[in-house]
């Protein structure tokens, strides 16, 4: 009989170890372990608030690329553009606005040379890159997200396996009621730290791969523009 009193103070433990909440193991966490945990829930909110602001801006970005495109594809010359009815905003209306603002004082010159036309060009490709800044920002946190939170949530799990060490030389026992609640809190820092990076790395990709099709977007734009520009100005 003496061999089950062991065994009931284990199943005893394990009962009362599930009892307790997520909460209570985190409020009952060593100090180090709930530093770690509020880094990671500082990268998994600001990241979600990342993902949704550029979700809806590369969305309407793209949307108004190819609406703008459809416009200027319809139009018979670069100042039938404006008179149609499409959308006045997005990459490829910025990159528009600097060429009317360029073209009228290349027309007074005549023909355009080479010069002339790298200017145009040089003018297009600096605006390009102030869109390309604009649909590319803050989402190298995410990058940073997804490759740190892993490595941040797994020093959690290293302390937590650590202090349940030293919980199991200061009692004597390696009970489950000893070293239950550290290696909780270990799991549930690279838990968290898992559940930052995943939505982190997929969105990254996600708007990476976007991203991409509107500067192609751009750069085809920008080579019709100036075909445009120098057809315009030597009829």
């Amino acid at each position: 009989m003496l061999h089950l009193f062991p065994l009931l103070a284990q199943i005893e433990a394990e009962a009362t170890l599930q009892e307790k909440s997520f909460l209570s193991l985190v409020l009952d966490a060593d100090p180090i372990v709930k530093f770690t945990l509020l880094v990671l829930m500082f990268f998994s909110i600001v990241s979600w608030a990342i993902i949704f602001y550029k979700y809806r801006q590369v969305k309407q970005a793209q949307g108004d690329s190819q609406s703008f495109w459809n416009a200027f594809s319809q139009s018979k010359s670069l100042q039938d553009v404006v008179n149609q009815k499409g959308v006045r905003s997005g990459p490829l209306y910025e990159i528009y606005q600097v060429a009317m603002q360029v073209a009228p004082l290349l027309k007074k010159r005549g023909k355009t040379g080479q010069l002339e036309r790298d200017s145009i060009v040089q003018r297009l490709a600096q605006t390009r890159e102030e869109e390309i800044y604009k649909l590319e920002q803050y989402t190298p946190f995410l990058a940073t997200t997804a490759s740190a939170a892993p490595f941040i949530g797994l020093f959690g799990t290293v302390w937590g396996i650590l202090t349940a060490f030293w919980a199991i030389g200061k009692a004597g026992s390696s009970s489950l009621a000893t070293v239950g609640p550290y290696i909780s809190e270990a799991l549930i820092a690279t838990a968290i730290g898992l559940a930052a990076a995943i939505p982190a790395v997929i969105a990254y990709n996600h708007f990476v791969h976007r991203i991409k099709i509107v500067i192609k977007m751009m750069d085809l734009f920008s080579d019709d523009l100036v075909s445009k520009i120098e057809e315009e100005i030597a009829s």
